[in-house]
């Protein structure tokens, strides 16, 4: 993940049950290219000891000890320094109410008081003190310029009550911690992404469907709400999950089965918006008359008469003038004159055309191919992670967008 790489990760643990779960953590941040420095408070080393996190982050973990030392050197001022972000996970009550009235009297919120860089909170308690005017109040002090204030889970809790306050899931963090991070270069923009296949049933239990698993619009989705979008995705029938909320993005997910479905929820969904992604596969045909029972294995017919289905951007297009308008394609054979030939078909500003075969295209984690523009050359994509490729295509609309922007100024 790129707005995390190389960044210096300030990672505050205070005294919850969440602390146990917070090892995951540490090592999500790592894997997207971050690197760890953790600070407990002497009621967080009760629940996990410090050398857990000393393994997982291969840095000393600072504590108490640290900051009432006659050593030289200011600990707290020389480790907010070294931070482009502190995220607190769990933060306590008690470190909120900390926070919230500037107090130093521990490393934690020394380090905070000294440091300049933004901070996320990852609240965690009970349902009773999350909801108490106490917290409330506190919540309401912090500076909305620097702080950043998740939401807590709702769901089973360690005291076994129900209700929110749980910690969120670690996925979730890391997305919010990246968006925290990260550029805001579609902040004001809306985005329509479609993903995944559609399914065409025959009867009941048989179905004409293709390969997709939806993931490159998930991630451009998941990408877009990062950089500041608000994203709109119409999600056929998958099961890679759709993004995770991310504090303060705005995410709508629709979920449809057929094509004409994804087509009235594209149409829906591109009302207003500035871009259009549709990296969807729906299918091109569909059976003439489904039935509504299961067809018996000896009735089967020998054949199935179908119809095409509504080809979802020719029919929109009359909605997307004005709109800029991505588009992929999955080819075989002379994979670029291919895409560029339905780049004009279709009426697209920018396509992604890439292979489809044996670990290639469909279900495949990498991706490649070819990214074709209006009146460029095209572009060759060397293999990439989806991650990596939905941020690349979104560079480009990015681009495109302020282009476009400067052209009217």
């Amino acid at each position: 993940m790129r707005e995390l790489h190389g960044r210096r990760i300030l990672l505050g643990i205070s005294g919850g049950i969440a602390a146990y779960k917070v090892g995951y953590l540490v090592r999500g941040l790592r894997k997207a290219g971050a690197s760890v420095r953790v600070v407990m408070t002497a009621t967080a080393m009760k629940f996990v000891g410090p050398l857990t996190f000393e393994a997982l982050s291969e840095n000393p973990v600072g504590t108490d000890d640290d900051f009432f030392h006659t050593g030289g050197g200011v600990s707290h001022v020389e480790i907010a320094r070294s931070s482009d972000l502190v995220v607190i996970a769990p933060c306590t009550a008690t470190t909120l109410a900390r926070l919230a009235n500037g107090l130093a009297d521990n490393l934690l919120s020394a380090v905070v008081l000294a440091s300049r860089a933004p901070v996320l909170l990852v609240p965690s308690m009970h349902t009773a003190m999350w909801e108490s005017y106490a917290v409330r109040q506190n919540l309401g002090r912090l500076d909305p310029q620097r702080f950043v204030v998740m939401t807590p889970s709702a769901g089973d809790l360690a005291s076994g009550d129900s209700g929110p306050g749980r910690f969120p899931e670690t996925d979730e963090i890391i997305e919010t911690a990246a968006r925290t991070l990260g550029p805001r270069d579609l902040e004001g923009t809306t985005i329509a992404v479609t993903a995944g296949p559609t399914r065409e049933f025959i009867d009941p239990v048989r179905l004409i469907t293709n390969p997709s698993t939806g993931r490159m619009g998930i991630e451009i989705a998941r990408a877009a709400l990062r950089r500041g979008a608000v994203v709109r995705l119409v999600l056929g029938p998958t099961e890679v999950l759709p993004p995770a909320p991310i504090e303060g993005a705005s995410l709508a997910v629709t979920r449809v089965t057929n094509c004409n479905q994804m087509l009235q929820a594209t149409r829906t969904a591109v009302d207003g918006a500035d871009v259009l992604v549709m990296a969807a596969a729906p299918s091109d045909q569909a059976p003439a008359a489904p039935r509504e029972t299961k067809a018996k294995k000896e009735d089967l017919a020998s054949s199935v008469d179908l119809v095409s289905t509504p080809d979802i951007l020719k029919t929109l297009r009359p909605l997307l003038a004005g709109k800029f308008v991505m588009g992929f394609a999955a080819e075989t054979g002379d994979i670029e004159a291919s895409g560029r030939r339905k780049l004009d078909d279709k009426g697209l500003d920018l396509l992604f055309a890439n292979p489809v075969g044996t670990d290639r295209g469909f279900g495949a984690r990498p991706n490649e191919g070819w990214l074709i523009g209006r009146d460029a050359p095209s572009e060759t994509v060397p293999p990439m992670a989806k991650r990596e490729l939905a941020d690349l295509l979104l560079d480009r609309i990015a681009t495109a967008l302020q282009d476009a922007k400067n052209r009217k100024a």
